[in-house]
């Protein structure tokens, strides 16, 4: 007799995996972005990052 994954839990497992995923891509899609503008700053000038903080990205009042 083979085991099931019932389907509310199945589909919480997907969502959770999606989540996982689209944050993993998201923070890279992010960090290359600051990466990129940090390189093309004017020569001679400072780094003008301050630094960064922990956010939380939301959807529908629900935390990705």
């Amino acid at each position: 007799m083979s085991k099931s994954i019932p389907n509310l839990d199945w589909l919480n497992q997907l969502e959770n995996t999606i989540r996982q995923f689209v944050k993993e891509k998201l923070e890279l899609i992010m960090k290359e972005e600051i990466q990129s503008f940090l390189e093309i700053e004017q020569k001679g000038t400072s780094n003008r990052r301050n630094g960064y903080y922990h956010r939380n990205l939301y959807r529908c009042n629900e935390e990705v």
